[in-house]
Formats: structure tokens, C-alpha cells, sequence
């Protein structure tokens, strides 16, 4: 049974905590335009079309840039401030507090798409700002956080390849389809696209952009759900076990 209270707390206290710097949510308002930036607006001198399309792609990529190094940094940043052992030893999972941890991050991610649009917009840049693009950005992130999951797992694990982190975010960004359509790919990165749940979610983002409707794009989202699910799942066993050989056998503040 999940421990919903466990995980409001969890995401009761980010918000305490990261309402405290208020500096940092001006930095979350205008780092994200300018890392994408010169991507969309040098799509854009290409065709207006093609901007709209990187500005879809760059986007969702960014939500995984902010889940992935969210779900890391859980547990680094619990360690540092002296409070891991503590929760290790409250009645809630590591996937409890990874959820809780999710949602607080749901509403920066919510926060820094919303200033970007508004400052795209500013720039010209008009259709893949719109309300019903926002919702699927929201609904992408949310692919997103279940898939990091298995990120996060794999750094419990294997603590090591949390330094890898940037250059893995950049790789999957890159198979996914950022800034290029995935059929120009060799055969080879074509396949690693397909397993990879972005992009899907870039994918659906760029149909419903062109106007296709929920049915057209039902396809790629039932492959979506099935491969997240399953990198979820696995995530979920990986993490389990990572944390059940913590309570064995110690080492909580090792990292």
C-alpha cells in the first residue's frame, strides 16, 4: 500500500526548502531559454516550421534534464544535509520518496515551461506555445519522471555513474530526436530511438503540433505507456533492491 501521507510530506518539505531561494527560481526562469535557445532560433532561420518543431523537442528533453539530475540529487542532497539516514528510517520506501521528491519537481518543471513559452512567444515563436501544447508538455513530464526512476535506481547502485549524468541526459537527448527527425538516422540509432521513451513523447508533441488528434497519435502513446512501464518496473525492482541492501548492510552516508 502506498504511503501517500509519506509522500506529501516529502513534497511538502522541497517546497519549504526550495521557496527559501528565491534567487534560484530566477535562474530556473532564464537558464532554460538560453541552453535552448540557439537551438530553436537557428532551427527557425531554416523555417519557422522547423523551430516550432526543436522548440517541442528541446522542451520535453529539458524536463529530463530537470528529473533526471531531480532523482540523482535526491539522494545526494539528503546525505549533505544530514537527513538520509533519517528518512531511511521513517516507514516510507526510497520510491515514496522519490515520488514525493517528483512532485515538488512537477511544479518547477511547470514554472520554467511556462516562463520559456512566454519568452519564445516574445520571439515569435506562436504554435508550440500554445494552452493545448503546455498540457502536453505536463503529460510528457509525467512519462518522464517514470521513466528516471531507473536512472535513479541504477545511481543508488552504482553511485559512480552519477558522474556520467550531463553526457547521458545529452545522449538520450540526441537519439531521441531534439533537434533532427529520427528517419534521417543510420539503422542502427534509429533502433536505440525506438526503446527510448522521449522519443515517443517528442514524437506525439511534433503530431499534435501539425494538428493530429488524440486517435491519430493513440499508437505511439500505447508504445509509450508499455515501454515506460516497463523501464518503470524495472526501476522500481532495482531500487528496491539497492535500498534493501542498504538496510543490510549499511553505508548510507558512503557515496
Amino acid at each position: 500500500m502506498v504511503n501517500a501521507g509519506g509522500i506529501l510530506t516529502i513534497a511538502k518539505k522541497e517546497c519549504r526548502i526550495q521557496l527559501r531561494y528565491r534567487v534560484v527560481w530566477i535562474n530556473f526562469a532564464l537558464t532554460p531559454f538560453f541552453m535552448l535557445a540557439p537551438w530553436v532560433l537557428t532551427a527557425k532561420m531554416f523555417s519557422p516550421d522547423f523551430g516550432e518543431a526543436v522548440l517541442v523537442g528541446s522542451l520535453m528533453w529539458y524536463w529530463l534534464n530537470q528529473y533526471f539530475f531531480g532523482v540523482q540529487e535526491a539522494f545526494e542532497d539528503e546525505r549533505e544535509e544530514g537527513t538520509l539516514i533519517s528518512i531511511a528510517l521513517t516507514p516510507i520506501s526510497l520510491l515514496e520518496f522519490l515520488i514525493g521528491k517528483g512532485m515538488w519537481i512537477l511544479v518547477e518543471c511547470v514554472y520554467i515551461t511556462g516562463v520559456t513559452m512566454l519568452i519564445f512567444w516574445a520571439l515569435g515563436i506562436s504554435q508550440a506555445i500554445s494552452p493545448q501544447m503546455f498540457a502536453v508538455y505536463i503529460l510528457s513530464g509525467l512519462y518522464t519522471f517514470a521513466f528516471s526512476i531507473l536512472w535513479g535506481a541504477l545511481v543508488l547502485q552504482f553511485r559512480r555513474i552519477a558522474g556520467i549524468n550531463f553526457i547521458t541526459q545529452e545522449i538520450l537527448g540526441i537519439a531521441s530526436g531534439v533537434t533532427a527527425n529520427i528517419n534521417a538516422y543510420p539503422r542502427l540509432m534509429r533502433t536505440v530511438a525506438y526503446i527510448l521513451p522521449l522519443t515517443y513523447t517528442i514524437k506525439i508533441g511534433r503530431e499534435i503540433l501539425l494538428g493530429r488528434t488524440f486517435f491519430e497519435v493513440l499508437p505511439d502513446l500505447a508504445i509509450l505507456t508499455i515501454i515506460t512501464f516497463l523501464y518503470f518496473s524495472i526501476g522500481t525492482v532495482l531500487l528496491k533492491r539497492a535500498e534493501n541492501n542498504l538496510r543490510s548492510m549499511g553505508g548510507w552516508e558512503a557515496w
